[in-house]
């Protein structure tokens, strides 16, 4: 999809007036125009008077999309700032992936560990391995290892490593 919306942003004054001085023939193909320029609905909605809501400027928006015979005026239509990259950019760093090593310890531990109880003894099989898993999760975790790399690693839901790491 090559449409960026700019949002937070208002229309020109020149174009507001522009806008609202038109007659339907030529405002639903203007209204097209901006939303295909990268102007949200919400933005080309707040500048008619009186207001229209979104709704209602995309049925004008689809009803333009969808005509043959448009009748457009010969003003420019005005280009927003966009304030974020054309390409996406990932907001978190990659991870870094888990060791076969710890993989192997992670699958073996995490059986063990889901048996344990708070009752049980701290010296129990149980309770060690819970800790081991622990300890060797959080480790991950700051080393930047997702957590649902990591549940999947001990065969847990997204939530259970969330609670086992965030504790």
């Amino acid at each position: 999809m090559s449409r960026r919306t700019a949002r937070g942003q208002q229309l020109p004054p020149a174009e507001v007036e522009l806008l609202n001085s038109l007659n339907k023939q030529h405002l639903y193909p203007r209204v097209y125009d901006l939303f295909q320029a990268g102007w949200s609905l919400q933005n080309i909605g707040d500048a008619l008077h009186p207001k229209r809501p979104k709704t209602t400027i995309r049925t004008w928006v689809q009803r333009a999309e969808a005509a043959t015979n448009l009748e457009r005026i010969d003003a420019p239509i005005p280009t927003p700032k966009l304030k974020t990259p054309a390409e996406y950019q990932k907001k978190r760093p990659e991870s870094p992936g888990i060791s076969d090593d710890t993989l192997e310890t992670i699958q073996e531990l995490a059986p063990i560990a889901r048996t344990y109880r708070s009752k049980m003894a701290t010296t129990s099989a149980a309770a060690v391995a819970n800790d081991r898993l622990t300890a060797i999760c959080i480790l991950q975790h700051q080393s930047g290892v997702s957590i649902k790399e990591l549940a999947h690693a001990a065969n847990v839901t997204y939530r259970a490593m969330y609670k086992r790491i965030k504790l």
